[in-house]
């Protein structure tokens, strides 16, 4: 994508252009501009501007008879040149408070960020969790429901809790379970998974009428910590964007969901962030994706334990209100990786 230097009353014609775009989804007239812009020049001028940077790929009029709309071109110097990008303080603060509130467990704490970061953009929204190859057995809480039913729950030295419902075909001793708790506990103490598995061969050693038992309750714990290791994507908002004008179009809305049904793409979106190590924004056409040349993608990383660990971002219309969304991306990145850091001390 080619880009251009544009003077600065072509530079404030565009942003004008682009701001009243995003706010009405309408093509956009010089009328419009020189009412609603104290610019000092003419409508006739504008006018002239406007096909100029209509020349020069900036702006492109979907109708003879109608005004203009921003090219992905056009969208990226007002990216490139919106300036501060930090959120206004009463936003801010906003947001602090929310993340206050919100649970501390990792897998939930990134669930609840996809929500928030959905609800506060409108537009679709996603997390990669931490890729926990390190993740440390810390402790595992058994519970008999009733006489063929366990609750297992396993956590995590990173603040990872599992939960899941074991279902046995015999029923189960309530001393055994307490048993194989005790034992479990004991012998996996601070154990990755790899030594887990290693570890497990010595359950041999332990008596019969709980032997098998161990073997299956390990088998679930390895399970656990193995599921725990894999990159996650959470997702939150897929409808927001139809909400959009500019997605009437059953075509685009079956592309965009086809993209967000393959886990692979939405990866590589979140994965390239990580690599970046920064801020990252791709427009339109700028996406390696075909499906994605109607909408933007912003996403910002964040740190866990002092590294950088995972992305944040959302999916919206190449119309989205970007100053907005980057203060808010930011900022939740900000206020993600100060909460895992407290729970990595």
């Amino acid at each position: 994508m080619k880009k251009m230097n544009l003077d600065v009353r072509k530079a404030k014609i565009l942003f004008a252009v682009i701001n009243e775009y995003i706010l009405t989804a309408e093509p956009i007239s010089s009328k419009t501009i020189a009412e609603r812009y104290q610019l000092s020049i003419s409508s006739a001028t504008i006018r002239n501007e406007l096909a100029v940077l209509e020349s020069m790929g900036y702006l492109k009029q979907p109708h003879t008879s109608a005004g203009r709309i921003p090219t992905d071109l056009g969208y990226r110097f007002y990216v490139d040149n919106l300036g501060a990008d930090e959120p206004n303080p009463d936003e801010e603060n906003s947001i602090n408070n929310l993340f206050i509130a919100l649970n501390k467990e990792v897998e939930e704490l990134m669930r609840q960020t996809s929500v928030l970061l959905s609800r506060l953009t409108r537009y679709t929204a996603m997390v990669l969790a931490p890729l926990l190859d390190k993740s440390r057995f810390k402790h595992l809480d058994l519970v008999c429901l009733c006489s063929r039913t366990v609750l297992l729950v396993l956590i995590t030295d990173r603040g990872c809790v599992t939960k899941k419902i074991l279902e046995f075909n015999s029923e189960i001793v309530q001393d055994d379970i307490v048993e194989v708790e005790r034992i479990l506990n004991r012998m996996f103490y601070n154990f990755d998974l790899t030594e887990i598995k290693i570890k497990k061969k010595e359950l041999i050693n332990y008596p019969i009428h709980i032997r098998n038992l161990l073997k299956e309750i390990t088998i679930q714990v390895v399970g656990c910590l193995a599921e725990e290791e894999k990159e996650k994507i959470y997702l939150d908002g897929t409808t927001n964007i139809f909400s959009q004008p500019e997605f009437e179009n059953i075509e685009k809305i079956q592309n965009l969901l086809g993209v967000l049904e393959e886990r692979y793409v939405l990866l590589q979106f979140l994965k390239d962030a990580v690599d970046s190590k920064r801020l990252i924004i791709r427009i339109g056409s700028e996406n390696k994706q075909k499906e994605m040349k109607d909408y933007s993608f912003v996403g910002s990383t964040y740190e866990f334990g002092g590294y950088t660990k995972g992305t944040i971002g959302v999916i919206g219309p190449t119309r989205m209100d970007y100053a907005r969304t980057i203060s808010t991306v930011n900022c939740i990145a900000r206020n993600l990786s100060k909460v895992l850091g407290s729970l990595s001390e």
